[in-house]
Formats: structure tokens, sequence, C-alpha cells
């Protein structure tokens, strides 16, 4: 979840808390002070209703009922005096039970003491106060809603720059020779976080440029002792008057430096595909590039008598570095006839979307996840330096491919999904 929706939540959870709170408490205020304004007009009537029954004191009987909404009863024995109180009394009329609010006390008239009730209808109070209320709860949901859309409005210009350094972050090139910047911000923690941004980045790039500048320069060092080594092997192995095993040491430690020169150039391509040194790209027919190196492979392929089938669709075209290309379809091709069998088959099929290699072989003596790790390899050829399909994988990870290896109907596959 994003931390401006997160926090959207969260003010939208705390402020509907307050709101229903506030709500409640806000009617209960409310009905406090009505039933204090109601009580206020029923003691004004009391007293009303008392001068009406001081200045009647003359006649005989006393009104029972001034009106109906005055009920007056005479007392035989004390009652204590009720106060005010909500109470329910039936409206024949409109066949129902209505609140309302009374006010009880006793008068003396003469010889005689009375208890008088005064009634105050509070339907239409009520109606007042739940009118009140949800023009309340309108009026504040508005408000909260728009206390939202506006703070959201605000946090999505204030965070305009965190997003955007996240995404010149995500697209950083090392290898890019454009002056790396970040949006100015004038919030502190943006300002901060930028900062170490830009200072990280170009401790980056300096340790970058210091490692590939040392990489260069050790296999331009290495590689001109190599040199010198296999050519003084190659005079020795020329001379006629060695013997056998003289001969021999000399063959393997001629073997070993020519090892040596192979790895120490996979292990500088490894590096340069890793850093991205490969930037260009171009549309690139894989079609011609497998055919060719079929053809550079011939002698290989007859001497093993290995049966060929191709299905391919030729007007397919990738778009990537084309030694790139190169050296993904050389390492398949040759990893696939390496490990074939004499009178085997290798089939290739190459569609839009989708390149395969099949060949004949027994099942692996090890996990297949192990195939694309650096120095794990399936036979113990000297050839092979178990660099190949780290290096495949290596570009395939480039270039957003998809690899896999699967073994059916004793056939190896390897195949690698363009999109």
């Amino acid at each position: 979840m994003r931390l401006l929706n997160k926090i959207t939540l969260n003010l939208l959870s705390i402020s509907l808390f307050i709101f229903l709170f506030g709500m409640v408490a806000f009617y209960y205020v409310l009905r406090e002070q009505v039933d204090q304004n109601i009580n206020l007009e029923l003691e004004k009537r009391k007293k009303s209703i008392t001068k009406e029954l001081d200045s009647a004191h003359s006649t005989t009987n006393p009104t029972v009922n001034l009106s109906e909404k005055v009920l007056i009863t005479l007392l035989n024995k004390p009652r204590p005096l009720i106060s005010f109180s909500d109470t329910l009394i039936f409206n024949p009329d409109e066949n129902k039970y209505a609140i309302y609010r009374q006010l009880g006390f006793v008068k003396v008239i003469g010889d005689q003491s009375y208890f008088i009730q005064i009634f105050k209808p509070l339907e239409e109070t009520d109606r007042l106060i739940v009118r009140i209320v949800m023009m309340m709860n309108l009026l504040i949901i508005i408000i909260i809603i728009t206390l939202l859309i506006a703070n959201r409005h605000s946090s999505r210009q204030d965070w305009k720059v965190f997003y955007d350094s996240i995404d010149k972050i995500n697209n950083y090139d090392v290898n890019s020779f454009e002056a790396f910047s970040l949006k100015h911000s004038d919030i502190k923690e943006f300002a901060d976080l930028n900062r170490v941004l830009l200072t990280m980045t170009e401790r980056i790039k300096n340790d970058y440029l210091n490692l590939k500048e040392y990489i260069e320069n050790a296999s331009h060092e290495i590689q001109t002792p190599l040199a010198i080594i296999n050519s003084k092997m190659e005079l020795l192995l020329q001379w006629g008057d060695m013997k056998e095993k003289q001969y021999k040491i000399v063959a393997d430690a001629y073997e070993a430096s020519n090892r040596l020169s192979r790895l120490n150039k996979t292990l500088i391509l490894l590096a340069k595909i890793e850093n991205r040194q490969f930037p260009e790209s171009n549309p690139v027919n894989p079609a011609i590039m497998i055919n060719h190196q079929l053809e550079s492979l011939e002698d290989l392929i007859l001497s093993k008598k290995i049966k060929i089938t191709k299905r391919f669709d030729d007007e397919v075209t990738i778009l990537i570095n084309p030694y790139l290309a190169e050296i993904l379809l050389v390492n398949l091709i040759k990893n696939a006839i390496r490990h074939n069998i004499t009178g085997g088959d290798l089939i290739l099929e190459l569609s839009k979307n989708r390149f395969e290699i099949a060949n004949s072989g027994p099942p692996l003596q090890m996990d297949p996840e192990m195939l694309f790790k650096r120095f794990h390899k399936a036979s113990t050829s000297p050839e092979s330096l178990g660099l190949g399909l780290a290096i495949v994988q290596k570009i395939c990870t480039l270039y957003g491919y998809k690899i896999g290896y699967s073994y059916k109907n004793e056939m190896h596959v390897m195949h690698v999904d363009f999109k």
C-alpha cells in the first residue's frame, strides 16, 4: 500500500471516529438545551396558571381543566412533587402514543389541595432535533470529504518530488554520461533524502568507474603475459629433440595457459554484461545467426554424426545487442553439440516469441537448477569452463528474456522466451 493511501485511510478512520463521537455528544447536548427551554416555558405557564387559579378562588369549584394541555386533579391525600419529566400520552385522534414534557406541582386553594400537571408536546421538537442532527451530519460529511480531497491533492503535490526521485533512481544507469540530478524540495525530509541519494549515486559511480578501470587494466595486463607464455609454449612444442615426458609437460602447461586465457576473457565478458556495457540494441534476425554458427561448426557436427532438424520462422527479429545475441546463440548451440551423443539428434525451433534447442543424451546427474550457476557443468570435459550457460542467463536477464530447461523423450531441451 502506498504511504499516501495509508495516510489518507488513517485520517479517514480518525475523522469518522471523532465524527461519530461528536454527533452523539452533540445530540445529547442539544437534547439537554431543548429540555431546559421547554422547562422554562413550563415554569412560565405554571406561574400563569397559578395566577388564574388564585383569581378564581372566589368560585366554589375551581376549573378542572383549563386547556387540553393542563390536568388538575383534586388530592385526597398528600402527593409528592413530580417536577419535570417525560411521559407518553395516548392521542385518540391519531390513535397512537405521543411523547410529552410535563411539570407537576401541588397548589393549595382554600382548604383543598390540587395536583396540577402541565404538558408540552415534544413531537415537533424531536423532529426539529432530528433535522438539525441530519443537517449537521451532512455538513460534517461534506467537510470531511472536502478535507480528504484537499489533503490528497496537497499531498500529491508534496510527494511528487519523492516519486520523481524514486523513478530516477530506478532508471539510474552508471554507464550514462548524463548528470544525475533530483528536483529541489522545500520539505526537509525529502531534501535530506535527495542529498543522501546524490551522495550515494556519486559514490557508486566512482566505485564503478574504478572497478571498470581495474578490470580493463587487469585484463590487459593478464592477457599480455598469457600471450607470451602461449607463444613460448608453442615454440617449445615445435622443438623435435624433447623427450616424450618433457613434451607432455609442455603440452599440459600450454593447455592450462589457453584455458586460463579463455577463463579470463569469459569472466571479463560476464562483468561487462552485469555492468550493462552493451547499451546499443538493434533488430537482429536469429535465423541468420543460427545458420551461420551451424556452418562454422559443421566439422564437429559431422564428426559426431548429429542429425539436425530446423523449424524456423525466418521473419523473426529481436531487439538486442548483436554481439550479445551471437554469444547467446553460440553458447546454446555449442552446449547442445558438446553434450550430444554420437548419432544423436539436434532440433532447433525458432518462432516469434521463442527459441528452443534440443539434443539427445542421458538424463542429468545433477540438479537442473545448477546448470546456470557459474563453474557448474554437466560434463567433465576440460574444454568446458562451466560459464557458458551462466553467460546465457545473464544476457537473458539483461533483456528480460526467460530461459528454462527440461528433459523429455530422452532429449535435453533449452528454451528462451523473448516475451
